[in-house]
């Protein structure tokens, strides 16, 4: 068999995961190293899975991806690792094009996605900490602190919008509204910015500070 056949056939993506030193729980969870992961999120059996960043593939994908290879380099450690043998007669350059194709077009998406879900969780914790830091002592006062006001109106879209993203959304779907998500964030870090550039200077300060902590 062929090179990528044979890992394939042999070798799991629990398998490579152990073999980078992760110790999956009974539930076959690890911290994904793909994003910055406190609780185990991704799921490893035959193939992998992260719940948190979408990261997905089997045993050479994995590979690849963890230590930046390519796919042909990944699937040349795994079996190297596991003694497997292969009829490693030289592939034609077609068949090696489109592996090295397939391989970058996933790696921009990976890395877009992981972009587009870590710029929702920033905003989406910039909100809710803007409405809890100047939520009125009484809702019946009418002096409400603009920034209040704005977090109180965007962070339920921007709540949608994550859990959209991360848990509702086909890869394909996701793709298709990418560029769309992509400007309403833009639109509502643009009205953050706007509203603190409307309050003073020292205000301006004190508010980033405390948004700091």
């Amino acid at each position: 068999m062929k090179l990528f056949e044979t890992v394939k056939n042999n070798v799991t993506a629990i398998d490579v995961v152990s073999m980078a030193g992760f110790k999956p729980n009974r539930s076959k969870m690890i911290c994904c190293p793909f994003h910055n992961d406190k609780h185990p999120s991704m799921k490893v059996d035959q193939r992998y899975f992260c719940f948190g960043c979408g990261a997905k593939g089997d045993a050479i994908d994995f590979v690849a991806n963890y230590y930046g290879l390519s796919l042909k380099e990944a699937a040349e450690k795994i079996a190297s690792k596991f003694s497997l043998s292969y009829d490693n007669s030289r592939d034609s350059d077609c068949v090696q094009k489109e592996v090295v194709s397939k391989k970058n077009e996933y790696q921009m998406w990976a890395e877009k996605k992981r972009e587009l879900i870590a710029q929702l969780s920033g905003i989406h914790e910039r909100l809710r900490k803007m409405k809890s830091k100047y939520a009125p002592k009484d809702r019946e006062d009418s002096n409400w602190s603009p920034l209040f006001v704005l977090a109180e109106t965007e962070f339920t879209y921007v709540d949608y919008l994550y859990d959209y993203c991360m848990f509702e959304a086909t890869e394909d779907e996701l793709k298709g509204k990418y560029e769309e998500i992509t400007k309403e964030m833009e639109r509502i870090e643009k009205r953050i910015y706007d509203t603190e550039s409307g309050i003073r200077g020292s205000d301006v300060g004190k508010i980033r500070e405390g948004l700091a902590v």
